[in-house]
């Protein structure tokens, strides 16, 4: 079998990461709120965690139901963050959700046999196995959640990119910030139990990221973000395929080279 056989499925899973992860880490940046997809994806491996533990195929559909249903429950616990007017405060919160979920996910785990191969997996990932109908149902869940985004597109930019995000004076419709984290959720819980949780983080924070400190503006950094980050990890998937290694720590080890990239390209401008 040859290289473009092996890695297809990996490459058209990780361009259906980018597309959605990217656009969803613009509104993550704006918001200040930069580990919240770190926690909501430990959340969703903490759901994946305990379907294992009741004898379900932990990368099966029924622990990927697992996973969503934890995420919407921590989607609503975020819709309510919002209402809390330091930054500092939110963070606090996201992060102590991110330790104690990790922390019951191990918890959880060192009750089963394969407990922590399972733990491993759900960190590091196994997207060179993918199989074409797990690309198939993701890619049906992401088409149907980009639809709501595209018809709300202006609602969901207001609730992001309002100036006063976060303070008293603007409070937005509960509603919809629950659609928007719901969606969020979602889109994380999908992909976690195949990419893992440091893939899932990479493809949501370091594009976006690095297409800001070159660009302005949403959808610059929207398509500057999607060039670089299918560069990456079309390199990416050459380096593991060609050296033998870790596909998923491959492409977040490509991904994370991004900002320093581009903080020399701004070096070199200035």
């Amino acid at each position: 079998m040859d290289a473009v056989a092996i890695l297809l499925p990996a490459f058209v899973f990780s361009v259906l990461l980018l597309a959605t992860h990217t656009y969803l880490g613009l509104h993550v940046l704006a918001r200040g709120i930069i580990f919240v997809d770190l926690a909501l994806a430990q959340i969703a491996a903490l759901g994946a965690s305990i379907a294992l533990l009741t004898g379900v195929d932990a990368h099966g559909f029924e622990a990927l139901l697992y996973g969503i249903l934890s995420t919407l429950v921590a989607a609503l616990g975020l819709t309510l963050i919002r209402r809390v007017p330091s930054k500092t405060t939110r963070e606090v919160i996201i992060g102590s959700v991110y330790v104690v979920a990790t922390a019951l996910s191990v918890l959880v785990l060192s009750q089963s046999v394969h407990g922590m191969e399972e733990l491993k997996a759900l960190l590091n990932g196994s997207i060179l196995w993918v199989r074409w109908h797990e690309i198939g149902i993701v890619a049906a869940v992401y088409a149907a959640l980009s639809l709501i985004h595209l018809v709300f597109r202006a609602r969901f930019h207001a609730l992001s990119f309002a100036p006063d995000y976060g303070g008293a004076a603007r409070t937005p419709g509960f509603l919809w910030e629950f659609l928007f984290f719901a969606s969020f959720a979602v889109v994380i819980a999908s992909a976690v139990h195949v990419a893992g949780i440091l893939v899932v983080f990479a493809y949501l924070i370091i594009p976006p990221f690095t297409a800001s400190l070159l660009t302005c503006g949403f959808v610059p950094r929207l398509i500057l973000g999607w060039g670089l980050g299918l560069v990456a990890t079309l390199v990416a998937l050459a380096v593991a395929y060609h050296a033998d290694l870790p596909v998923g720590a491959t492409v977040v080890s490509l991904l994370g080279l991004l900002p320093l990239l581009a903080l020399l390209f701004r070096l070199r401008a200035s």
